[in-house]
């Protein structure tokens, strides 16, 4: 009985010294100080192995390190130990494409997507996805829906923007890009793309209008 009870404060000691590892390496890594970070996150983990939060903010730390091969591991080991946590299948998703692994990011994210079609955030980066494979209209369609589920409509317009005139579609590129431009008049890729556009259908007094305002926007 006395060595239970030996055990049972053992683990709660392990388990508070690893939370109090974890909340360090947090407070790091929002400051940006990752190395750091890192050290305390590891502590965490190697004191409790199934610390999911622990595991997904080493991800995180490392996808902010550009070190994307050393943060899928965590992510997985995330979804090991709940496959239902909440944005581990985006941010592993995000790893494999910074990457390289194209296939599996997508394969992924299309599987996430089937089960949780409400994921504005998943669209947009199927989207991306897509445009990768060069699937074009699958890619118009994904930002269409990140923008009906109103996940970053801005960038999501400039998105459907880049895809509708990779078609050839400079018409409704446009329309798309003028859209983002109504819901923040300052964004320098919307004008950007926009002058591009323009200049696309030979309306060259709009093109360097819309360029000069990117120039200004962005110090240039």
């Amino acid at each position: 009985m006395g060595e239970e009870k030996d055990l049972n404060k053992a683990q709660d000691l392990r388990y508070i010294t690893a939370k109090a590892h974890y909340t360090q390496g947090v407070n790091y890594a929002t400051h940006g100080m990752y190395e750091e970070a890192l050290s305390e996150l590891k502590k965490a983990v190697e004191l409790d192995p199934r610390f999911a939060e622990a595991h997904f903010e080493l991800g995180k730390a490392y996808t902010n390190m550009e070190n994307p091969g050393e943060a899928i591991p965590e992510f997985k080991k995330v979804l090991e130990i709940n496959p239902h946590y909440q944005d581990a299948h985006y941010q592993l998703g995000l790893a494999y494409y910074d990457k390289g692994m194209v296939d599996e990011s997508l394969s992924l994210c299309e599987a996430y997507v089937k089960e949780r079609p409400q994921d504005g955030k998943m669209h947009s980066l199927v989207g991306v996805l897509y445009i990768k494979k060069g699937r074009v209209e699958e890619a118009t369609s994904e930002f269409k829906k990140q923008i009906e589920l109103d996940y970053h409509p801005e960038q999501g317009y400039i998105n459907l923007g880049m895809a509708l005139a990779m078609k050839d579609s400079i018409d409704e590129a446009i329309e798309a890009y003028k859209k983002a431009l109504e819901l923040n008049p300052k964004n320098p890729k919307a004008h950007y793309h926009l002058g591009s556009a323009y200049h696309k259908k030979g309306l060259l007094a709009e093109a360097e209008k819309e360029m000069a305002i990117y120039r200004e926007l962005m110090g240039k």
